[in-house]
């Protein structure tokens, strides 16, 4: 894994392939540089989960739209980076026992993995001139709006942010996140494009993608604060190591049980009290900060095996794949940007 494909050029067939089948494409992660009318280029990243398809789509749509017999007539040249390959091939967010592509960026606490050994390639490669903006194409895999990830909040964020949807999320972890490797080189933001395939994060991603590359620069005014609601990763929500968890449409035994359809909470507020888990458990859940200091005391209430909040806060990117849910979290707990303070 630790060598990267580096070419000029696309196949025909990345135009239509479906990303189960994508190394008939490539056979490793590859780095597709595009050269286009304007400088500097634009950076693009997918499949850095494998199953998170969306991006591969969005791409394939822009880029059929500049096809010529020659290649590409593009506004703006673009560095394009297909991420897990292998992941992908199978379905699957990640490999079992690899760094998640979205944990090995710079600033990833584990450098030495051949994950992050790979991406520094990368880096180096795209940073060896300016860059205009950085755009890493995700989904969701429990309902969500389409929604912009910022790590920093300055107006050429803000202004992509709002290109893409009124709303988005400041966050700071975890690390080695793609989006904050760019914290001091370019404009840059996450795009999640709510589930695989889903039609309007699609369209919202293709339409801010092509007006980046017909951009010639950012406005220059402040964003009125109306075109924006920005919120805060606070906080994430973690099941405790070793809980046997379900969902209450869901047949079994289990130590924690989730409330059925748990992610219509997502970016709506979970109120003080309002009953979202039953537990046979003390502890089940795990709540920590952006700086690592565990708030479960603080944020969780435990009523009896009644799980509630002691704050009303906003959950986002609640998932109900069982998997993800131990290789990430089950979801961020998000408050109002501004007077942020647990």
């Amino acid at each position: 894994m630790n060598k990267l494909n580096i070419v000029n050029k696309l196949p025909d067939a990345f135009l239509d392939i479906s990303y189960r089948d994508i190394k008939q494409v490539f056979d490793r992660p590859t780095l597709v540089n595009l050269k286009g009318h304007k400088a500097p280029a634009l950076f693009i990243s997918i499949l850095l989960h494998g199953n998170e398809f969306s991006g591969l789509m969005i791409m394939q749509e822009i880029l059929k739209k500049y096809k010529d017999p020659q290649g590409y007539t593009l506004p703006r040249s673009i560095w394009l980076f297909v991420g897990n390959i292998e992941a992908a091939s199978q379905g699957v967010r990640r490999l079992d026992h690899e760094l998640d592509f979205n944990r090995g960026w710079p600033g990833t606490t584990e450098p030495d993995a051949p994950t992050a050994k790979l991406i520094a390639q990368v880096m180096q490669k795209i940073t060896e001139d300016e860059l205009f903006a950085a755009i890493d194409l995700h989904n969701n895999t429990g309902k969500n709006p389409p929604y912009g990830c910022i790590s920093v909040v300055n107006e050429k964020n803000k202004y992509l942010s709002s290109f893409f949807n009124h709303i988005a999320m400041v966050f700071h972890t975890p690390k080695g996140v793609s989006t904050m490797a760019f914290d001091d080189i370019c404009p840059a933001i996450t795009l999640e494009c709510s589930t695989p395939g889903n039609q309007l994060g699609i369209d919202k991603a293709v339409a801010l993608i092509d007006d980046l590359m017909h951009m010639d620069h950012f406005p220059d005014k402040a964003l009125p604060s109306h075109d924006l609601q920005l919120v805060q990763n606070s906080a994430v929500l973690k099941i405790a190591e070793g809980v046997k968890f379900g969902f209450e449409d869901e047949e079994g035994s289990f130590d924690l049980t989730l409330v059925a359809n748990f992610d219509r909470h997502n970016f709506t507020q979970l109120n003080i009290s309002e009953v979202f888990a039953h537990t046979t458990l003390e502890r089940p859940l795990i709540v920590t900060a952006e700086d690592g200091t565990d708030l479960t005391d603080e944020l969780i209430s435990n009523n009896n095996g009644s799980i509630s909040l002691k704050k009303s806060l906003m959950p986002a990117m609640i998932t109900l794949d069982k998997k993800i849910i131990v290789q990430d979290c089950l979801c961020y707990l998000l408050e109002d940007y501004q007077g942020l303070n647990i």
